[in-house]
């Protein structure tokens, strides 16, 4: 069931994210991957929010943390299109739009995952024994 759990989110995550970008995306791409790095930083965001509200308890079942965390955010985000984008800027000779895109993507992950967290934290109190 787990594996169902997964395949289940994962499919809807990756829809999610095709359906998203093909709204998203300007008719021309811009030089900076602003699609990807929305996308990634949402995902981000929703992560550390899911991750603290199961490690609060709040989100009960055995398929909960599958389904949310590997399923659908997972599907959602995506790492590899995140580090062809920035190997393609790299290789067109975007080198700091490209090493750019990589430093930025990462901090601001980790930004937004922390504010997930919190955000989640204050609606549910924190976590006992840390996150998930």
């Amino acid at each position: 069931m787990t594996v169902l759990a997964i395949i289940v989110g994962g499919g809807i995550g990756a829809t999610l994210r095709y359906v998203l970008g093909l709204h998203l995306a300007p008719p021309t791409p811009p030089d900076f991957p602003w699609v990807t790095f929305t996308i990634n930083m949402v995902g981000a965001f929703a992560l550390g929010a899911v991750m603290t509200l199961l490690a609060a308890h709040r989100l009960r079942g055995p398929w909960g943390k599958p389904f949310l965390s590997t399923g659908l955010i997972g599907g959602f985000t995506t790492w590899s299109h995140f580090i062809v984008e920035a190997d393609q800027l790299i290789g067109a000779r975007r080198t700091g739009i490209g090493i750019t895109y990589l430093v930025v993507s990462i901090v601001v992950g980790v930004i937004a995952a922390a504010l997930g967290a919190r955000l989640a934290e204050s609606r549910v109190g924190r976590p006992t024994g840390g996150h998930a």
